[in-house]
């Protein structure tokens, strides 16, 4: 297990920023010829990775998000699932079929990979949803597998803001409201909100390569991310490590060591069934004076559980 930060596309200032965090390791998130194409320019990501790799970083993943080109703006989330779930949008599933095989031949070897689709505003219609959403996944798992490439599918499990979740916590809802709350400011509830739909996800096309992000934010909506470490175990392909103060509704980001995860029992966790990828600190909460350096400290901390 090695720290890895997102890289930026200033590949002279992520550079300088992992030396000067001490990492050895960089996941790319913006994947040229993605806007254009719905899918990653090879030529340019080889290039772009060939940089990384010359300063002596590792680029092992990239990230991507499932169905989101052409473009779909968050707030039409829960809209568009009848669009591609419902009717298989043909034009979308190619572009994703042809980025995993990009991947593959650039030597990409996982993708952090959010579900982000909200739940139907129509309630009839969330069993016809999964259902796309598995005929879909039926097509990308064997280009993913052929082309060596773990999917760490991402579920949303996602904090409040602010000004939700004081009224959400004065009008006493309960984490059991985690999958039908429903608030603009917040894009939820979520077709693949916890780890439990996670699980469904991929017992549904069962492969190597069909695994999860194990995100310690999965205790969010009430995960025992220890636990679900051992029943994952070599389906993780990616991992994410984050703190917050308390579950949801109440819940606020904090800096990694000083909320409710037991980080170090994750780490101890992910040791013992062989995880061998990234650690990605993420969500650190603000800082709290200027120029504190959250990200330095997460991942001081990080290391210091490894070591």
């Amino acid at each position: 297990m090695k720290v890895g930060i997102g890289a930026s596309s200033d590949v002279q200032g992520t550079v300088d920023r992992c030396r000067k965090l001490g990492v050895e390791c960089v996941y790319i998130g913006s994947l040229p010829g993605y806007e254009e194409n719905g899918y990653p320019d090879a030529n340019r990501l080889r290039e772009l990775k060939g940089r990384f790799e010359d300063n002596d970083l590792e680029v092992p993943s990239v990230t991507y998000h499932f169905a989101r080109w052409p473009s779909r703006p968050w707030r039409t989330v829960r809209s568009m699932n009848p669009d591609i779930l419902l009717n298989r949008d043909r034009r979308c599933i190619d572009a994703m079929l042809h980025t995993l095989e990009v991947l593959g031949e650039v030597g990409i070897s996982s993708v952090l990979h959010y579900v982000s689709l909200g739940k139907p505003i129509n309630p009839a219609q969330e069993e016809a949803c999964w259902e796309g959403l598995i005929d879909i996944y039926r097509e990308l798992i064997p280009v993913a597998e052929a082309n060596g490439i773990g999917i760490a599918n991402h579920s949303l499990h996602r904090i409040l803001p602010d000004e939700v979740r004081e009224w959400a916590v004065a009008t006493d809802v309960r984490i059991e409201d985690y999958g039908n709350f429903r608030s603009d400011a917040w894009g939820g509830p979520f077709l693949v909100g916890t780890w439990k739909e996670l699980r469904r996800l991929i017992n549904a096309v069962p492969s190597p390569s069909n695994g999860v992000a194990l995100c310690t934010g999965m205790d969010i909506p009430g995960g025992d991310v220890p636990a679900l470490v051992a029943e994952f175990a070599d389906k993780i392909h990616f991992c994410q490590l984050r703190d917050h103060s308390e579950r949801w509704p109440a819940g606020r980001e904090v800096p990694l060591g000083e909320g409710r995860v037991e980080l170090r029992a994750v780490v101890a966790a992910l040791r013992e069934v062989g995880y061998q990828g990234i650690l990605n600190p993420e969500h650190l909460g603000q800082p709290r004076y200027p120029g504190e350096d959250l990200e330095a400290k997460a991942v001081a901390y990080i290391n210091s559980i490894l070591t």
